[in-house]
């Protein structure tokens, strides 16, 4: 196994302890529309029939987010700036949670690079539909770029339309300093996942049934925190920044896998 393969295999563990990049939720307590006055956040009058259209609205009307994901222990485990303006998703992505041993993935002019830290700050790539980064290569260990390469935050709100079952509107809450409403939605997590890519960081958590997500969206309607326990790991995603425009940078110096022409 070459030192790559090494670190990615590394990278892909820790993804898939931790993993789950972005989804949410809608849903009621009760089905209606629930109370708020007139100086209340419009989020806090969502029900069933009501919050996942709101969200999925309000997700699809930027272009740009930061996710912070991991599984309460203090520091995401992935952070990572995602951008899908134009028809083309670019991102910036650091997995690990110990300093000196962060891996980076930066996918951009339609190229996957690998390398920082973990690598000795040496940095390779391949072309993002090589076999050798979307996984398709059986003899290669893509580690974590199959899941970074499926992440389609619009698309996932819109998978999780028909699985979610119930709401609970638990309230107005201070979300890491965001004024938040916290929700508890019942997913059916079968059918959210048959509705996802097979790589989809959400497929890689052991989790099963029907699951209640707890997610705190903001005034403007968009996810600020989502949280849910799978059977081993508790999956915790932060969003913030959405909509700031983001520069996803090749790095200088990165040789193509293996060292041939890519």
């Amino acid at each position: 196994m070459t030192r790559a393969q090494a670190v990615r295999r590394s990278a892909r563990r820790t993804l898939v302890l931790s993993s789950v990049a972005v989804v949410l939720a809608g849903c009621g307590g009760d089905g209606g529309d629930g109370g708020g006055g007139d100086d209340a956040p419009a989020s806090r009058s969502y029900g069933l029939e009501t919050l996942m259209p709101a969200v999925a609205e309000a997700v699809g009307g930027q272009d740009s987010v930061r996710l912070d994901i991991g599984d309460q222990r203090g520091r995401g485990e992935v952070q990572m700036d995602l951008t899908w303006s134009d028809g083309e998703t670019e991102f910036r992505a650091i997995t690990g949670d110990t300093p000196g041993e962060f891996l980076e993935f930066i996918r951009t002019g339609g190229r996957i690079y690998v390398g920082g830290e973990a690598a000795g700050n040496e940095w390779t790539y391949t072309p993002d539909d090589d076999p050798r980064a979307t996984g398709d290569d059986k003899g290669f260990d893509a580690g974590a770029t199959p899941a970074l390469l499926a992440l389609d935050v619009p698309g996932e709100y819109d998978a999780l339309a028909d699985a979610v079952d119930k709401v609970q509107n638990e309230g107005p809450d201070d979300m890491e300093g965001v004024a938040s409403t916290h929700y508890v939605v019942t997913v059916d997590m079968e059918a959210w996942h048959d509705a996802l890519p097979e790589d989809s960081m959400h497929r890689q958590v052991d989790v099963g049934g029907t699951v209640p997500v707890d997610l705190w969206i903001d005034e403007s309607s968009l996810p600020v925190r989502l949280e849910y326990a799978g059977d081993t790991d508790r999956v915790r995603v932060d969003y913030t920044s959405w909509g700031t425009p983001i520069a996803v940078i090749a790095p200088k110096g990165a040789t193509p896998q293996g060292g041939g022409a890519a």
